[in-house]
C-alpha cells in the first residue's frame, strides 16, 4: 500500500503504544556490537556492527545472544 500524502504517519496509523526500544554500541570480544538493555542487567545484542566475516560466524556474537557486563 502507498499513501501519497503530507500527513505524518502516526496521525494516519495512531501510536498503538509502539516505543522503539533503546540501544546503545559496546565493544564485545574484540567486536563492535549493537545492545539493548536486558530485564537482569544485561544486555542482549541487536546487530553485528563488523565487516570482518569471522564475527559473523561467531555464534557468542549472534543477535540474541546475552552478554553479561561487569561493572
Amino acid at each position: 500500500m502507498i499513501l501519497y500524502t503530507i500527513m505524518p504517519m502516526d496521525v494516519i496509523f495512531g501510536d498503538a503504544g509502539y516505543r522503539p526500544q533503546e540501544t546503545m554500541e559496546m565493544d564485545y570480544l574484540g567486536v563492535k556490537v549493537q545492545v539493548s538493555r536486558d530485564q537482569n542487567d544485561g544486555y542482549v545484542i541487536s546487530r553485528i556492527i563488523s565487516t570482518s566475516p569471522k564475527a559473523y560466524l561467531n555464534p557468542k556474537l549472534q543477535p540474541g545472544s546475552r552478554v553479561q557486563v561487569d561493572s
